[in-house]
């Protein structure tokens, strides 16, 4: 047996012995240990900046507000919640179950598989395991390879705060996460592309094992004639280049009404000139050549098939830069609209009535997020009744996910399952069915053996009123 297999063999095994004894862990202990993971995230606040710089070149602003703060969010969150969240909740009984008591009572799923990204490799990887702590379970936390830096950081933390049989980070790129889903885990909360997704469903499928896939996909920004361009474009490049535009929830591709098409490309260009620097430094980069390469290849294969580069484009392979780049005259059969785009690649379609715009998203797979730019309720509204994504965000950008009472997650080709604060915790939770109804005089009391006709004229009374 391969070396890693059998370091693999051995966590889990440890784990699934461990995981009784989570299960019985007190509220208290729970958010005890949240504490601990609160102050060690503190603590090493210097190295996570300067591990997401080394990895990905991002800004320490916009570390703190997209890699720290969510966590920190989260675990405050957990820690005021979690005495309400993990209580059982009494139901109703119907007339059926007069005298029973029914009740839903949270516990842990057990032994859990946390597979996290590399585009928010800190946020990602812990704010699901906040939750899964927090429900109760243990955890193998699976990181990507492309951020060792920032791994390092977060094996140091976990290491300070959990015992391994609680909480264990393993490193590795195809061949040790492939056997990491062969193990029999009680849940998988995978966060990548469809693709991906579909191998990790069909892996945990053979033991029967529930998953939560946070996906991506072609996430559309909607605008109509009622915007003021040069007032929203700020908002419009914030949110697609948060992260370079690699964010799951960024927009993807851009619809805007045809009288506005020369306006918005003006904006645009304006915006990026006053509100990025000529180096781009507040800008992550890319994260690898190899997506560099993809990306870049994108705007060639647009180029080609006769899409115009209205703005940006430029790229260099030194510094894993491009541009801010807006693509127009783009089409279906062009890489930019065929794929995710995970970078900082704008396509525009113009329309002459919304009803274009539903009838192209209707038959499209649906996407993580809708964007609409509007202060028409008529339209708003239209957009919300006729379409379907995993969250509709009208006139802000990516902020939904801040929200502490919304869930996080998509719907079919964007994702299945759903994430933060008490959805996280559902997520990673069991409702158990509790009945306790009168050992002599119950349901099944009246209708047990022998079958007699009094009996089935009392199925004809359930059948009518119940």
């Amino acid at each position: 047996m391969i070396q890693f297999q059998q370091q693999i063999d051995s966590i889990f095994d440890t784990q699934v012995q461990y995981a009784n004894h989570a299960k019985a862990s007190t509220v208290t202990e729970r958010k005890t240990v949240l504490f601990k993971l609160e102050q060690a995230i503190l603590m090493h606040q210097s190295m996570i900046e300067l591990a997401l710089m080394a990895d990905l070149g991002k800004h320490r602003v916009e570390v703190g507000a997209t890699e720290i703060f969510p966590v920190l969010s989260e675990i405050r969150l957990f820690r005021r919640k979690l005495k309400r969240w993990t209580k059982s909740k009494s139901v109703r009984n119907n007339l059926l179950f007069i005298g029973s008591k029914a009740s839903i009572v949270p516990e842990p799923k057990g032994v859990c598989l946390i597979i996290s990204p590399w585009n928010y490799p800190f946020q990602l990887a812990l704010i699901n395991l906040v939750a899964a702590v927090a429900a109760g379970n243990t955890v193998i936390l699976k990181p990507s390879e492309f951020v060792p830096a920032v791994n390092k950081v977060i094996k140091q933390i976990i290491e300070d705060v959990f015992p391994v049989n609680w909480v264990t980070l393993v490193e590795g790129e195809i061949e040790e996460t492939t056997y990491l889903l062969t193990k029999k885990f009680h849940h998988i909360h995978f966060t990548g592309s469809p693709t991906v997704g579909k191998i990790v469903m069909a892996a945990a499928a053979k033991n029967l094992t529930s998953v939560t896939l946070e996906l991506g996909g072609k996430s559309p920004l909607i605008i109509d004639e009622t915007v003021d361009l040069r007032k929203m474009m700020p908002k419009i490049l914030w949110g697609k280049m948060m992260n370079n535009g690699q964010t799951c929830i960024a927009p993807d591709y851009v619809f805007i009404q045809r009288d506005q098409k020369q306006v918005f490309i003006e904006a645009f260009k304006a915006t990026v000139e006053e509100l990025l620097s000529p180096s781009f430094s507040d800008v992550a980069r890319i994260i690898n050549p190899k997506q560099w390469e993809r990306l870049t290849n994108y705007i060639g294969d647009a180029k080609r098939r006769g899409a115009n580069v209205v703005a940006g484009g430029e790229a260099h392979m030194d510094s894993l830069s491009i541009e801010p780049t807006l693509i127009t005259n783009v089409n279906e059969e062009m890489l930019v609209m065929k794929e995710e785009l995970f970078g900082p690649i704008f396509p525009m379609m113009v329309y002459d009535h919304l009803a274009e715009v539903v009838a192209y998203i209707q038959n499209h797979e649906k996407p993580l997020v809708c964007y609409m730019l509007s202060h028409s309720k008529i339209n708003q509204e239209l957009i919300r009744r006729q379409t379907s994504s995993g969250a509709l965000l009208i006139n802000d950008f990516l902020v939904h996910v801040m929200h502490p009472n919304l869930p996080f997650g998509g719907v079919n080709h964007s994702g299945m399952g759903q994430s933060t604060g008490y959805f996280g915790f559902l997520t990673f939770s069991h409702q158990k069915a509790v009945l306790q109804t009168n050992a002599y005089l119950s349901i099944s009391t009246i209708l047990n053996f022998p079958y007699t006709d009094s009996k089935r004229r009392l199925i004809k009374l359930f059948m009518q009123y119940f």
